[in-house]
């Protein structure tokens, strides 16, 4: 074997993002801190995301529980408030590290590259899933298998029946819970961006055509999340929706002959 006919070639690149906020001349409320966005606040990023204290489900109708802007234990939260010091800080939605690495083999006409894609370093909000109320058209995630049922369950939120419902109008407490501790993950992911094989055709074998070159390439885009954080039950986190991460991107094949004349 030939090893002039072997080639390797490697290319590792990435970004390093990193900012404080020094001087704001607004005062931001709850929702501006705890929405998808994240929000600014001095001595925080700049797209910092902060999310309600939980505390729990109250036992007797399995309600989710908070530390409000008056700093007191309540299922009722008041978004609009300016005093901000009851909320948990979880990260930046901005990753601090970004970047891909990327390896190339080729074997005479023969190549195969792949490239590998990641991120940390930031957080991420879940997609908003819950409410107090529900009809049979709505798509509810694998979280509500894991639903509070009976006193003393750790578990998530009830659903109340009608009754329950018409006692906490006002109140929003599932609608919270959505910008709650529990409903945050980390955006760190390891992807398999891209795998392409190509072959060259012989110049031999193109020297009795009007062809000055031709190949023939298979390419997979998205082939494989890696890594990505459990608590996000299949969303990923490279991708932002409204109202939280999307579903998993798709996997594409493409398959193409170039023709050179």
């Amino acid at each position: 074997m030939n090893k002039s006919d072997w080639k390797w070639d490697t290319q590792f690149n990435f970004g390093y993002n990193k900012a404080k906020i020094t001087n704001l001349r607004n005062e931001p409320n709850i929702w501006s801190l705890v929405n998808t966005d994240g929000g600014a606040m001095v001595g925080y990023p700049q797209r910092g995301l902060f999310s309600l204290d939980y505390r729990g489900l109250d036992q007797k109708q399995g309600m989710p529980k908070f530390i409000n802007e008056k700093g007191e234990e309540s299922p009722e939260v008041f978004l609009q408030d300016l005093n901000t010091s009851h909320l948990v800080y979880e990260g930046s939605i901005d990753p601090l590290l970004t970047g891909g690495f990327f390896n190339g083999f080729q074997y005479k006409n023969i190549r195969l590259t792949a490239l590998v894609t990641f991120s940390t370093g930031n957080v991420v909000r879940l997609r908003p899933a819950f409410r107090s109320s529900y009809t049979e058209l709505d798509a509810t995630p694998d979280e509500f298998l894991n639903r509070w049922l009976m006193y003393g369950d750790d578990a998530e939120p009830s659903i109340l029946d009608r009754r329950e419902n018409s006692d906490i109008i006002g109140s929003y407490p599932y609608n919270n819970y959505n910008y709650s501790t529990r409903r945050v993950a980390k955006g760190d992911f390891i992807r398999l961006k891209q795998v392409m094989l190509s072959y060259n055709l012989l110049q031999n074998l193109l020297k009795t055509s009007t062809l000055k070159s031709a190949s023939l390439s298979l390419v997979a885009n998205n082939l494989w999340l890696i890594y990505s954080d459990k608590d996000l039950n299949g969303q990923d986190p490279e991708f932002f929706g409204s109202g939280g991460v999307a579903m998993p991107i798709p996997r594409q094949f493409t398959l193409s002959l170039k023709l050179g004349i």
